[in-house]
Order: C-alpha cells, then sequence, then structure tokens
C-alpha cells in the first residue's frame, strides 16, 4: 500500500472514531431559571418577624398547610427555589430590615404592625407617652368615622379630628411591590409626630384590619398623617370611635 493510500485510510478511520464519540457525547443543559414572581411567592410564604429586632426572616421550618405536619409539601417546594431567584428575594427584604431595624432602635415608634402570609404581629414601641395601639380582636367595629386618610408613594397627607380616650385605627393596604413601608405620624398643634405607628408587610395582606388607639390625653384635637417609605401601593386608614 502506498503512502496517499495509507494517509487517507487513516484519515477515514480518525473521522469514524470521532464521529462515534460525537454521538455518544451527553451534554448537560443548563437547567432554566424559574421566573422570580413564582419563586417569590413560595419564599414569601415562609416570612416571619424576629420580635427582638423587629426584621423579617426566612423560616423553612414554619408550617404553611395543615398538612405540612404530615407530608411537607410547602418545604419541598421551599427547596426547589433557584438560589438566585432567592438571593434577589433576600436583597429586597435586607432593604425594608435596615428601615425597620432602625426605627426600632431609634425608640420612636409606639408599635411596629407587621403583615406576612399567615401572621399579623404587633411589636410595642417604647414610644407610648401619647398614644397606644392594640389588637381589637376583631376584625371590623361599628362607629362613626371621624378622620380618613389615604397614603400612597407620591404624597403625603395628614388630617386633624377631635378625639376621644379611646377609638378604632382600621387599615387597609394594596402593593404592587413585595415588601412596603408605610408610616404613620399621630400628634397634636405643638408636634405632629408624637406617636409613630409602622404598617410593614409582604404585598396585600392587610385587608381590614381593626386596632385599638388609646389616648394618654383624654380628648382633644389629634392629628394624623402618612408616608409610604418602600414600595408601590397605598395605604387606607380611617379612625372611628
Amino acid at each position: 500500500m502506498n503512502k496517499p493510500l495509507i494517509f487517507v485510510t487513516l484519515l477515514s478511520l480518525g473521522f469514524s472514531l470521532s464521529s462515534c464519540r460525537d454521538d455518544n457525547t451527553v451534554f448537560n443543559e443548563p437547567t432554566p431559571i424559574r421566573a422570580y414572581e413564582t419563586d417569590a411567592q413560595i419564599l414569601s410564604q415562609f416570612v416571619d418577624v424576629d420580635n427582638v429586632s423587629g426584621r423579617f426572616f426566612i423560616n423553612p421550618d414554619k408550617k404553611i398547610n395543615a398538612s405540612d405536619y404530615i407530608v411537607n409539601r410547602s418545604r419541598e417546594e421551599l427547596m426547589e427555589v433557584s438560589s438566585f431567584n432567592r438571593e434577589r428575594f433576600i436583597g429586597e427584604m435586607e432593604e425594608i430590615n435596615g428601615l425597620l431595624y432602625s426605627i426600632k432602635r431609634s425608640g420612636i415608634a409606639t408599635a411596629m404592625i407587621y403583615s406576612t402570609a399567615t401572621s399579623n404581629t404587633i411589636i410595642q414601641g417604647s414610644n407610648t407617652e401619647f398614644i397606644e395601639i392594640e389588637n381589637c380582636g376583631i376584625t371590623s367595629i361599628g362607629g362613626s368615622n371621624v378622620a380618613n386618610l389615604t397614603v400612597d408613594s407620591r404624597r403625603c397627607e395628614s388630617t386633624s379630628f377631635y378625639s376621644q380616650e379611646e377609638m378604632t385605627l382600621n387599615v387597609s393596604a394594596s402593593s404592587k411591590s413585595l415588601f412596603y413601608y408605610y408610616q404613620l405620624s399621630f400628634g397634636d398643634t405643638s408636634n405632629p409626630d408624637k406617636g409613630i405607628v409602622v404598617f410593614s408587610g409582604i404585598r396585600n395582606h392587610i385587608e381590614n384590619n381593626s386596632y385599638r388607639i388609646i389616648s394618654k390625653f383624654g380628648n382633644g384635637w389629634m392629628s394624623i398623617g402618612g408616608e409610604n417609605l418602600i414600595g408601590d401601593g397605598m395605604l387606607s386608614v380611617s379612625v372611628s370611635r
């Protein structure tokens, strides 16, 4: 066999072996990352509140449904959340946590009210010389409205009303953002920020909640103002007596 023929034969054999290897090669395609909204909805169900620091955190041991005590399918869904989406979610949560932690440490809050997917929590603040805020224990209460307030990301409103020693604060919120933070200021003519009440939570988890306002100064004129610091939504507030 002459040299050119040997070269052609070896070349053909090489292509043949290469073709066989290519046919048997398995390529692992990267797993597609799920839509952020899908994973964020799962993560939001596991958000809890640390009563000491006043911060949100993800509690993987939280039971979402009654069936989770037997077959914890919710925990399995949590484990399927992509690390990329988890980090993004935690980043958004830490943005609001910084503000919550600061106001709790400052001592200016009368109360901090948190709404998650499974709970409505009040952490009492140290500034209760002007008013106190407590849970009513019921979803709604009768009485005539003496003040109405709407707070969104574009404006800051305030109004005045004649208060009594005990009144009811009715609150509902809608938010397009994942987390939200609203701040209500109660005061009088000398100081409109005597009592600060914070409402914070996860999208669309405040709906017609009622709280008791206890005025430490009895009857008299009181002002209420609102401000939205994080989130794109609206907080609706009414005071009744």
